[in-house]
């Protein structure tokens, strides 16, 4: 023990510094940084993907579209069915007008223009059965098209709501990705270019994990069970201690 001069008693003590705590400390940390950006990445990637996602909104839009194109057809046939109609009621007009109109008196004349009035009427009792078919087609498309715009509307509400708290959380993670930047970069200047080139072949080939935290005396990436000569030299061995099985650099924490 080292006593000062002044009435015996003990000098100060120096805190003896570990290089390797200090390495595998400082790359654990860089790790711990590194991670939290890779998670706010990918996430980021994911809100980006969302926002350019916009299929419930397509399809509303599409059905929509569907919806409209349908009505016209619908509504074509109606008019061109209460065309059909009318031009028929006029047909059997103007075959009626000769026949009860005077000018015809010769019987076979009148016999045949009776049988014409009468085919016609047959017709157009169809051709109103036709355009009654048809207004109900008509009817239903108009409604379809309604509840198409109605969906429409949610559609785009919800695709509003969606993008406003996307775009929020792309912006909080903007700013926390700048942040750990910069306390990446911090944490990065007091580590040596090979401990960082070591650390980065790790990290490439470990799934992201170069540093794995002892843990009881195992590996925390692998679970290897350490020897009793390997878990000190974790603690107070001179360089990086690596595990055995999975090559990741060990800390003790």
């Amino acid at each position: 023990m080292v006593r000062s001069r002044l009435g015996g008693l003990p000098g100060p003590r120096h805190r003896i510094y570990n290089p390797s705590v200090g390495r595998a400390s400082a790359l654990y940390r860089l790790q711990q940084i590194d991670l939290t950006i890779d998670h706010a990445s990918a996430r980021m990637a994911g809100v980006e993907a969302e926002l350019a996602e916009h299929a419930d909104l397509e399809r509303a839009q599409q059905a929509e579209s569907q919806a409209e194109a349908a009505r016209k057809l619908a509504s074509t046939a109606a008019l061109s069915a209460e065309d059909a109609v009318g031009d028929q009621r006029r047909k059997i007009e103007e075959t009626e007008k000769k026949l009860y109109g005077g000018a015809v008196h010769n019987p076979k004349e009148l016999q045949e223009l009776q049988a014409e009035s009468e085919a016609l009427r047959r017709h157009l009792s169809t051709l109103e059965d036709r355009q009654l078919d048809e207004m109900v087609r008509l009817e239903q498309a108009e409604q379809m098209v309604a509840d198409a715009r109605i969906r429409l509307e949610l559609a785009e509400a919800n695709a509003a709501g969606r993008d406003q708290n996307l775009g929020k959380e792309r912006d909080e993670l903007a700013s926390r990705l700048g942040q750990r930047s910069e306390e990446r970069e911090a944490a990065a200047a007091g580590i040596t270019k090979d401990d960082m080139l070591l650390y980065q072949n790790l990290r490439k080939n470990g799934g992201g994990l170069a540093v794995a935290e002892m843990l009881d005396g195992t590996c925390g990436a692998c679970g290897l069970t350490l020897a009793a000569s390997a878990r000190q030299e974790v603690g107070t061995g001179p360089g990086l201690i690596r595990c055995r099985q999975c090559g990741r650099i060990l800390y003790a924490g």
